[in-house]
C-alpha cells in the first residue's frame, strides 16, 4: 500500500508533471524516432534519479526506491500525455 501511496504522490507532483511534460513534448520535436525515444528514456530515468537525490535531499536505499519508483511515475505521466494527445487529435479529425 505504501508504495502505491508513493506512486500517486509522485504522478500528482506538479513539477514532475512540467518537466516530463517538457522532455515528452521536446522528443515530439526530435525528426529521427529512434533518438526521439532514446532521449525520452534518458529524460525518465534523469528525471526520477533528480527528485530524491536533488530535490528531497534523501540518500541510501530510500533514495534509490523512490528513483524506482519514480520511474514507473514518470512513463505513467508519459502514458498519459501520449493518450490525451491521441485523444486530442481523433477529436479534432471527427469534428473538423
Amino acid at each position: 500500500m505504501l508504495l502505491i501511496a508513493i506512486v500517486i504522490a509522485q504522478m500528482l507532483d506538479p513539477l514532475r508533471i512540467l518537466l516530463v511534460g517538457i522532455a515528452y513534448f521536446l522528443s515530439r520535436s526530435v525528426k529521427r524516432p529512434g533518438v526521439a525515444w532514446l532521449g525520452l528514456c534518458a529524460a525518465i530515468v534523469v528525471i526520477a534519479a533528480a527528485f530524491p537525490f536533488v530535490v528531497l535531499g534523501q540518500s541510501g536505499d530510500i533514495a534509490w526506491t523512490t528513483t524506482a519508483i519514480g520511474v514507473i511515475s514518470n512513463a505513467l505521466i508519459v502514458a498519459a500525455m501520449a493518450g490525451l494527445l491521441r485523444l486530442q487529435r481523433w477529436l479534432f479529425q471527427l469534428f473538423v
